[in-house]
């Protein structure tokens, strides 16, 4: 089954987002009518996270056929990139830039260096609010702060800081996450809101979005797994994720899933956010951010994910990411935010032989 996982994200990475021949044809009529018509991008988020897992597969893999294939196809997806230009058009672009960077780290090419060299510019081009925080829509004047930027831009900065040896980056990064713990989460749930406005102080959206909370709690992780425990922030960020879990594991569902609004009981579970809090609670119980007691909880809910697996290697159920601030699109279906961190959850797990296809099949609508 492993093999067909592998084969769907390798598929995903290279394919998605999913366009028709419709979308295409229809392109230069909403450039000329619409202005909210955007330019096709396949650098995002979902092909980040599926580029990362590969990776994750791989560095346990490196001397093995599929291990060699899984490497090969992540060279291939920022090959395409870098030849078209090494065009970066929006924060969720960024997170692409984690797996980069372990591949500019195993080939020492330049080439690669160009492709993080332009994420980086990009996010030392944007705007920040009064308290140093990326504003989300860099197109627009709006100073909104989103929690979604928290997963897609600080696992880069951290990760960037790390291998570059860069301190601005990592205070950049803390300093996002510092500041959305601080402005943009619920005091009594701890929990957060979509988004903020630190001007105003006001906060917008749900709290407790199953997407928004699976992308926060993998920012933090990853910052946490990149920074010294020496660091003066590094004991209150954890404190602060630590509690962060707590909360989140309340939500979760008997079956072992989360839904896509936390606290919506009756609503439809997501895969997509479920994978991503388990994989964040995974990395944190390896690097001790987090102690055993999680562990119980966490195997529950990937056991839970193992038995929505298919035969082609896909995983529905995941609810699709927003475009909207503050709108939230009724639409499930097998995106890479669920199969990217569930497949690196089995490699970090090692469990990636043992799963079995399901019988019958589980209806997420």
């Amino acid at each position: 089954m492993i093999s067909k996982i592998l084969n769907q994200s390798q598929y995903e990475l290279l394919n998605f987002p999913h366009y028709t021949v419709g979308d295409y044809l229809g392109r230069p009529f909403k450039a000329v009518f619409s202005k909210e018509s955007k330019p096709i991008d396949r650098i995002g988020f979902g092909n980040g996270i599926i580029a990362k897992s590969l990776m994750d597969f791989y560095r346990k893999n490196v001397n093995t056929e599929a291990g060699r294939e899984a490497y090969e196809a992540v060279k291939r997806f920022y090959d395409r990139w870098i030849l078209s230009g090494c065009k970066v058009r929006s924060l969720e672009d960024v997170y692409s830039g984690v797996a980069l960077l372990d591949i500019f780290e195993i080939t020492n090419n330049d080439k690669y260096k160009k492709g993080i060299d332009a994420i980086m510019s990009y996010v030392s081009a944007c705007r920040n609010d009064e308290n140093g925080s990326i504003i989300f829509d860099q197109n627009h004047s709006d100073k909104y702060i989103h929690v979604e930027s928290i997963g897609f831009i600080v696992p880069f900065l951290a990760k960037y800081a790390v291998k570059m040896d860069d301190d601005t980056a990592m205070n950049l990064a803390i300093t996002q996450v510092q500041n959305y713990v601080q402005l943009g989460m619920d005091d009594k749930l701890i929990l957060p809101y979509h988004g903020y406005e630190a001007s105003t102080g006001i906060k917008y959206g749900i709290v407790g979005w199953g997407l928004g909370v699976g992308l926060l709690m993998i920012g933090m992780s990853e910052l946490l797994a990149c920074m010294e425990t020496t660091h003066p922030s590094f004991e209150a960020i954890k404190q602060s994720y630590r509690r962060i879990v707590d909360k989140v594991e309340a939500y979760q569902a008997e079956g072992g899933l989360y839904h896509w609004q936390l606290s919506a009981k009756d609503g439809p579970a997501d895969t997509g956010a479920t994978a991503m809090i388990l994989y964040s609670i995974a990395q944190s119980l390896e690097n001790k951010v987090l102690i055993g007691i999680h562990k119980s909880r966490m195997m529950r809910g990937v056991e839970a994910l193992k038995q929505c697996l298919q035969e082609d290697g896909s995983i529905p159920g995941a609810s699709k990411m927003t475009d909207e601030f503050n709108n939230y699109p009724i639409d499930f279906g097998p995106y890479p935010w669920a199969l990217g961190p569930t497949l690196s959850l089995l490699v970090m797990l090692n469990e990636a032989e043992n799963i079995a296809v399901p019988e019958p099949e589980i209806d997420y609508e």
